[in-house]
């Protein structure tokens, strides 16, 4: 694949590459001041003036900040605005503006996400290398809860060195010493004489001055933005309904297509049976094969195409996945957990030993998940155009303009567009969870746009196509052993999950290299424990291949680990006769921090107080994303079996907190999104195809059966942490909890109900649209 490199990026990494910088970089926070510059030619255009990568200023004060992440609802744009503010000291009003950028630049480079440290840990010529590496690639993308964790450092220094440089200019238009001078309100102030200037007016000057190597930062006592909730800077435009989003998107002379794919995931189009037919439909333009598997129609309009798609007669190829069902793919599941050469993730003690020779209880318990749809609210969709000059456009609801250039790429066929011949336009997305960082819809937008050079073509799944033919969350099983001590408490923890590699599957469809199945992190993440003071562990995984493609979900592995280890623990707790509260708190003996959540959500939620029949209240707890999260579930479970979640409590130590409003939100909406997963959300395979297709059977939580929800934030001064995922984590082990207290069942598959089990399930073509 070529490297997205421009004229700028190629000057930057020249200047780095020479000698001084590096050293700056290695060194400390000056990489970013005296490197990471937007504009080695130029740094004025028009009325504003660019001081460096993350700030831009204009004549007449107003501040741009560019934030190269998606915003995804998820509250970032303000988040980071606020600290590029707060070290600016300028008021967080209408004077502040956010743009994504997209150029391949390496401060805007999601390095963090790969290299796993924050900027602030990170240190050496590895760490600088990677991260002008991926910076020169152009990878930006946003997930893994890692936007304000990768960034708030950088953007505080980006903030700081500018607020510097403009001190500089003011020193020079005022002739006075630096150190005389003050900033308040976006202004540059010289208390002694009464004279003030405003950051428009030196900005210009300002952007010409060199960047400070090492730029002062606020003591965290002098903060009046950070740890203070602030409006968000999108919501204006957003009630206004200005907002961009990809279905949105209109351009001169727009061409529509829908698009239909296999029922059976990889199968290959053996014939359209009557394309001719289909292509004589009033406004129909085109009806194309893409990469031998989807069928396309292009037509004036999206519903002329997606009524003349409804008309294509399709003979699909047969593949190994014909005739496949859940109860087959869940049948393997279990075959995995009997495997006698898993993967050694984890070994720590002798676990082996422990069991062999245990004179105590040995607890041992089997858990279950089905695939999940992601179910962004928007559908999937992508406008392309590829115009005769050999350059193309994109605008794309996406989590990664890397992923948009590479797909537009991938569907002009590798070479008769340039990279840095396409122009990326990130749109505002209704949801996206992980699944709009995939390249196959830009890929099938641009081959279309292809077909038909100079006119844009906008692609649009329908909703079918999205949950029945998408991508999904791997199902998964789990096998947990425990050795319980006189105490009660597990001296040995013995752990095997089966699942299907989201790291293999996602390469295999987007990268030239696949790493294979085996030290799939994600495959483990929420199993290992590590808070728990366990003596001996052992982590194991087995790679349960599937025709079923899968990809990032929300929380990925912690989304089914965390249920299947929260419900183990409470099952431990049970069988040792003790409290799981009191049981929690013994394990985290060593673990203060999660100690300290897990006391808090307890004392939230009056954990020993009395419930009445039929009712229940359960708690889990996890460390995710550098945050720690506790969760309390009350439930009541009706006579007819049909299980309410009533009220959720939550604690999160989520680190420095930025714009708290922002971490609360998140924390709702990922337990409404649980809530979901936990109760209702369940893909089943007939024959090799999904079964769901629409709301009706993958059905949502609505308003008026949601819990009530109250969280709490608790500080521990640590750097910022994720809080985009971490609301999802524990919800479902909590609801499993409190099914258990309510009703003395313990409920170990997912979807959460009490009326049948999960093989009872699967024999339903159609899911029930209540709460189970």
């Amino acid at each position: 694949m070529p490297l997205l490199l421009s004229r700028r990026a190629f000057l930057l990494t020249g200047v780095a590459l020479g000698g001084t910088a590096l050293v700056a970089a290695v060194g400390g926070v000056g990489y970013l001041a005296s490197v990471d510059v937007d504009g080695l030619d130029g740094y004025v255009d028009g009325d504003r003036a660019v001081l460096n990568a993350f700030l831009t200023i204009h004549e007449d004060g107003r501040v741009v900040v560019s934030v190269p992440r998606t915003e995804m609802g998820q509250g970032i744009h303000t988040g980071l605005a606020m600290v590029v503010a707060e070290e600016l000291d300028i008021p967080f009003d209408d004077r502040i503006s956010v743009e994504f950028p997209v150029e391949p630049l390496p401060a805007y480079a999601s390095w963090f996400n790969v290299l796993q440290q924050r900027p602030e840990e990170a240190s050496g010529p590895v760490v600088w290398v990677g991260r002008r590496v991926l910076g020169l690639l152009g990878f930006i993308a946003t997930g893994a809860s890692a936007s304000t964790m990768a960034l708030w450092y950088p953007m505080r220094v980006a903030g700081a060195a500018a607020r510097q440089m403009l001190l500089a200019a003011g020193a020079a238009r005022l002739g006075v010493p630096v150190n005389q001078l003050t900033t308040a309100d976006g202004f540059v102030r010289h208390e002694a004489s009464g004279q003030s200037l405003s950051y428009g007016e030196l900005a210009r000057e300002a952007s010409v001055l060199p960047p400070p190597n090492d730029p002062p930062l606020k003591p965290a006592s002098d903060w009046r933005l950070i740890g203070r909730s602030q409006p968000r800077v999108d919501l204006p435009a957003k009630i206004r309904g200005e907002p961009v989003f990809g279905m949105d998107v209109v351009q001169p002379g727009l061409l529509y297509a829908s698009i239909r794919h296999a029922p059976v995931f990889g199968a290959q189009v053996a014939r359209v049976v009557n394309e001719a037919e289909v292509r004589t439909v009033a406004g129909v333009r085109d009806v194309a094969i893409i990469d031998g598997r989807q069928v396309a129609v292009v037509a004036e309009s999206w519903w002329r195409a997606e009524q003349a798609a409804q008309r294509l007669d399709i003979e699909w190829a047969q593949t190994d996945g014909d005739g496949i069902n859940s109860a087959e793919m869940s049948a393997r599941l279990q075959a995995a957990l009997g495997s006698d050469a898993p993967y050694e993730n984890i070994n720590d003690g002798d676990v082996e030993a422990s069991i062999a020779n245990s004179s105590m209880s040995v607890i041992e318990k089997t858990y279950e998940v089905p695939f999940l749809t992601h179910a962004c609210m928007e559908p999937m969709n992508a406008t392309v155009i590829v115009r005769e000059d050999g350059t193309a456009e994109a605008w794309v609801p996406s989590q990664s303009p890397l992923g948009v250039r590479t797909g537009v790429q991938r569907g002009t066929e590798w070479g008769s567009v340039e990279p840095t011949s396409i122009t990326c336009n990130i749109t505002m997305n209704g949801g996206a969870f992980g699944r709009r960082g995939d390249l196959d819809v830009a890929a099938q937008a641009a081959f279309l746009a292809t077909r038909h050079r100079g006119r844009p073509v906008k692609l649009i799944w329908s909703r079918e196509e999205d949950v029945g033919r998408g991508l999904y969350r791997s199902h998964a099983a789990a096998r947990l052993r425990a050795v319980l001590g006189p105490d009660g408490l597990p001296s040995a923890y013995d752990a095997l999950v089966a699942a299907q590699s989201v790291i293999e599957s996602v390469a295999g469809r987007n990268l030239p290299f696949n790493p294979g199945p085996n030290g799939d992190r994600l495959t483990v993440e929420g199993v290992d424990k590590l808070h728990y003071a366990i003596p001996n562990r052992r982590i194991r995984s087995q790679h349960v291949a599937s025709h079923v493609p899968i990809g990032l979900w929300r929380s990925n592995g912690f989304s089914f680990n965390t249920f299947f280890t929260e419900s183990f623990i409470d099952e431990c707790a049970l069988a040792a006769g003790r409290d799981p509260l009191d049981y929690r708190r013994a394990l985290l003996r060593n673990s203060p921090r999660h100690l300290t959540v897990l006391n808090r959500v307890a004392e939230m939620a009056g954990w020993g107080s009395a419930m009445a029949p039929g009712r229940g209240r359960g708690i889990a707890i996890e460390e995710c994303y550098r945050s720690v999260v506790a969760q309390v579930a009350e439930v009541t479970v009706g006579e007819n079996g049909v299980v309410t979640v009533d009220r959720v409590f939550c604690a999160i130590d989520v680190g420095m907190v930025i714009n708290p409003d922002a971490v609360i939100a998140q924390m709702e909406g990922g337990i409404a999104f649980g809530v979901t997963a936990a109760l209702m959300s369940s893909i089943t395979l007939e024959s090799g195809a999904v079964v769901e297709s629409n709301f009706h059977d993958f059905p949502m939580l609505r308003l008026a059966n949601a819990p009530e929800i109250e969280v709490t934030i608790v500080d521990s001064g640590l750097p910022p942490g994720g809080a985009g995922e971490p609301g999802i984590v524990p919800i479902a082990g909590a609801i499993a909890n409190a099914i258990q207290a309510a009703t003395g069942r313990r409920i170990r598959s997912l979807p959460l109900t009490t009326t049948e089990t999960i093989a009872e399930r699967r024999t339903r073509t159609v899911l029930p649209t209540s709460a189970v």
